[in-house]
């Protein structure tokens, strides 16, 4: 998130910050931005002011894709990473993972659905700081183990986690 800001500065420091500006060949605005983030950033590093935390994002691959997404063209280490994410999801969530059908490698929602779920499930392990982000994953893994039961009506076999299976591994599910 950014804020829009107005200063007003003495004449000769505003002749000072254009000459940067057209020295650097960029607008008034960029340059007086980048030196007020450098500013506050040496007085966080200084202690005069709390540095900001970072922001949370979740990072896609070099190729753009998101993480919970497998690269184009298929990546084995993508799919070990992922199904171990998937299996410490369901350890962790059991009770609300309990009506994952075997085979939901095989669905394309369901793989889609449950490897977003793992990756958020580590993005706020790892970098989670607003207890809002908690609240948030919790409510949509309750929905999802809402449409999980609903669907169980034709569910023949409920998934228990454990080594991936060969179509898995090999990459012969359906492709993202």
């Amino acid at each position: 998130m950014s804020r829009k800001l107005q200063i007003v500065l003495p004449d000769p420091v505003a002749t000072q910050l254009e000459e940067l500006a057209v020295a650097a060949g960029e607008p008034l605005a960029t340059i007086a931005r980048q030196i007020v983030r450098d500013g506050v950033g040496v007085a966080a590093k200084s202690g005069k002011v709390k540095a900001p935390r970072p922001a949370a994002t979740v990072v896609g691959e070099a190729n753009g894709r998101p993480r919970w997404l497998e690269p184009y063209g298929g990546d084995p280490d993508w799919r070990q990473e992922m199904w171990g994410q998937v299996v410490a999801l369901h350890g962790r969530y059991p009770r609300q993972l309990q009506d994952v059908k075997d085979g939901w490698w095989t669905d394309e929602s369901q793989t889609e659905t449950l490897c977003a779920l793992a990756v958020w499930r580590a993005q706020i392990d790892d970098t989670g700081q607003d207890p809002r982000e908690e609240l948030v994953f919790q409510a949509q893994l309750a929905d999802y183990a809402h449409t999980l039961r609903q669907q169980g009506g034709s569910i023949t076999k409920a998934w228990q986690p454990g080594a991936p299976p060969q179509e898995w591994a090999a990459g012969l599910a359906p492709r993202h």
